[in-house]
């Protein structure tokens, strides 16, 4: 069996529960959903030698990346660099545990689980299918799915590339060995995620073995079909468990949105302190200066940055309170639905679901200056009061994306079908 080939011949969509009849898929090609043209499975180009060029030279990239000084930061004589062991220390060494936490997992421990886990998949799938290496397949594919949406190394960079604007005019910062190394790490960690496709893992798992089912080219729930969020394969309405993935699977998400709106009325409220309290404490010749998120802002904006400012404002203030707004108005259209197209309901759940974790830029820039400046009286930066409760902003508007199930704004609606397969260049 080639590893570019997808052989299973219907797949449910996870936006709109249509049922979608699939052709044998070839190097290259990419299916869409003939009802809502959400992409459903993505078929590239030499996949496993890619996966395995990219994903091991981002381990490399990666340890190469924590030996040598990440960052040099020098004022009236006195110099210092810090490399990306000696941030996480300096975190955890101050009492900031939970941040520290946070920081490990999005950086260093997400990311190395999950190359990892992709790597020994590749591996694996070429070896002869024992019960033990199924087993470890399986909870590989299961981390794999969990953790891809909260790595962070990308908003780490341009995190850092943030703060170095603010510190320019106070200070020289220079890039050293490590930074340029963490560049590359962050290049082919995105890249072995694009090409990480979901439902053709899950093909290659079950050998390619395909379901089959008398089924109609209309919505499964109708059927008395559901298809598993998890890996995509189809069930009957009684299942409880998938037969691949061991996942609970369920027609419509149990209580989504309820627990939706708890989600968003909890980050509202950590939304308050986060923009009240101090995110930063600036300690200049003995003088502290607390700042908040907009002073911030206020501050670039005077000092000329208008680009970086604007980015602050965005990513910290903008898209929180627009995440907020926007699930709170979905929920509301599943229960009570407007005229206005579903399609464009959709791609507004697309666009928050996809922005949600590039509001922590905030908190990196706080974690690369606390790390920079530690010069005592004389000059020094530590987190805020409010970084936490930023942080539970984040972290909850995101949890309040994935538990909104987009299928409930297609219930009352159908239209028809759209063109299903397009040939992409890579």
């Amino acid at each position: 069996m080639s590893d570019a080939q997808f052989h299973e011949t219907i797949t449910i969509c996870d936006e709109c529960d249509f049922v979608n009849r699939i052709p044998l898929l070839q190097a290259g090609e990419r299916f869409r959903c003939q009802h809502c043209d959400h992409v459903l499975v993505s078929v590239h180009q030499h996949v496993s030698a890619r996966i395995m060029g990219a994903g091991l030279s981002s381990l490399l990239m990666f340890a190469l990346a924590m030996s040598f000084p990440f960052l040099g930061f020098s004022t009236n004589g006195i110099e210092r660099s810090v490399s990306l062991f000696t941030t996480l220390h300096l975190l955890l060494s101050q009492g900031y545990l939970v941040l520290g936490a946070i920081i490990s997992l999005t950086l260093f421990v997400f990311p190395i689980i999950y190359l990892l886990s992709v790597l020994f998949l590749v591996w694996s799938f070429r070896q002869p299918k024992e019960n033990i290496l199924r087993v470890i397949q399986r909870y590989s594919l299961r981390w794999v799915t969990v953790i891809q949406p909260w790595l962070m190394v990308d908003v780490f960079l341009v995190g850092v590339l943030v703060a170095l604007v603010k510190m320019s005019s106070l200070a020289d910062i220079s890039f050293e060995l490590s930074f340029w190394a963490f560049c590359g790490y962050v290049i082919l960690l995105l890249k072995t995620v694009v090409l990480v496709d979901k439902r053709w893992f899950w093909n290659q798992f079950s050998g390619g073995q395909a379901t089959n089912f008398i089924v109609l080219e209309e919505k499964a729930k109708g059927q008395g079909l559901l298809g598993c969020h998890f890996c995509g394969e189809t069930q009957t309405v009684d299942t409880k468990h998938c037969d691949r993935c061991g996942h609970s699977v369920y027609s419509r998400r149990p209580n989504s949105v309820n627990t939706t709106v708890a989600l968003l009325v909890a980050s509202l409220v950590m939304y308050i302190p986060a923009n009240v309290f101090p995110i930063m404490q600036t300690t200049f010749l003995g003088s502290t200066d607390p700042s908040t998120i907009m002073g911030g802002v206020l501050l670039l904006w005077s000092l000329g940055s208008y680009p970086v400012a604007l980015i602050i404002l965005i990513a910290s203030v903008v898209i929180p309170l627009a995440k907020v707004l926007a699930l709170s108005w979905l929920c509301w259209q599943a229960y009570f639905p407007s005229n206005q197209q579903t399609e464009q309901k959709i791609k507004l759940y697309r666009i928050t679901e996809f922005v949600g974790r590039w509001s922590m830029i905030d908190v990196f820039v706080v974690t690369i200056l606390t790390s920079l400046v530690q010069m005592g009286n004389f000059m020094s930066i530590l987190p805020g009061p409010a970084v936490l409760s930023f942080t539970a902003v984040i972290i909850l508007t995101m949890l309040a994306a994935m538990t909104f199930d987009p299928k409930l704004l297609w219930d009352k609606e159908d239209r028809p079908s759209v063109s299903t397969l397009e040939r992409g260049k890579e």
